[in-house]
């Protein structure tokens, strides 16, 4: 199964990927877009902290499971157990290393580093975000859930020009693996075939221009797996 291609193989045209980004809950595409904004530059604990409690709060996820109770009030974290902390305790060596590398990379496009990087450097960024992605399951390990997709949102808050916050049923339906680097290889390989495709470059359906690859991809996946029966504009 294919995100951005109708089950006959035709791309999805570039009205229909600029309507299902234009369909995003509001509360989601704002958090998206400030987590965007936020890490242009650089990544540390506040920013992390802050923009994950944003995409869990979006997601709902702060609900119930490892993240029940956080919120953002008057612009300051509520984190009743500390879970962010310890969390960033875990992962800040290979999560500053790895921004190094995006921002230095930055020479192209950041909306476009998913697709863009060459073959060799976006095989290092992806297994390090497998290594972090795996230092990051146990904290979001439940009663009922192996914690894929909390991990996947923390590694987007992090790295939103990279990482892809995968939901529960991409990972059952879609993906089916639990290798991070080998869902970014998927999608890195699906967007490159649209855009051959379709002879549009996906960040063209953005009409800010400001947001990345994985999230315009994310916008397609929610839209579908709402909609399954949805075809090409």
């Amino acid at each position: 199964m294919k995100i951005l291609f109708e089950s006959s193989g035709k791309p999805y045209s570039f009205i229909y990927v600029s309507y299902c980004m234009a369909m995003r809950r509001k509360p989601y595409s704002q958090a998206v877009q400030e987590i965007t904004e936020s890490t242009d530059k650089l990544i540390d604990f506040d920013i992390f902290s802050m923009n994950a409690a944003k995409i869990m709060a979006a997601s709902k996820m702060n609900q119930r499971g490892p993240f029940q109770g956080i919120l953002i009030i008057r612009d300051k974290i509520y984190d009743p157990e500390g879970v962010l902390s310890e969390i960033w305790d875990s992962i800040c060596k290979p999560a500053c290393e790895l921004k190094t590398i995006l921002i230095n990379s930055q020479k192209q496009n950041r909306q476009r580093l998913l697709v863009d990087l060459t073959e060799n450097k976006f095989e290092n960024v992806a297994d390090n975000l497998w290594k972090i992605f795996k230092r990051l399951i146990p904290f979001c390990m439940g009663v009922d859930t192996l914690g894929l997709t909390a991990a996947s949102k923390l590694l987007f808050s992090v790295f939103p020009e990279i990482a892809l916050p995968v939901e529960k049923v991409q990972w059952q339906k879609l993906f089916q693996t639990i290798d991070f680097a080998d869902v970014l290889r998927l999608i890195r390989k699906e967007i490159s075939e649209w855009e051959r495709s379709s002879r549009h470059g996906l960040t063209e359906c953005d009409s800010s221009h400001s947001t990345t690859l994985p999230e315009i991809y994310n916008a397609v996946a929610l839209r579908l797996f709402r909609n399954p029966s949805a075809t090409s504009a």
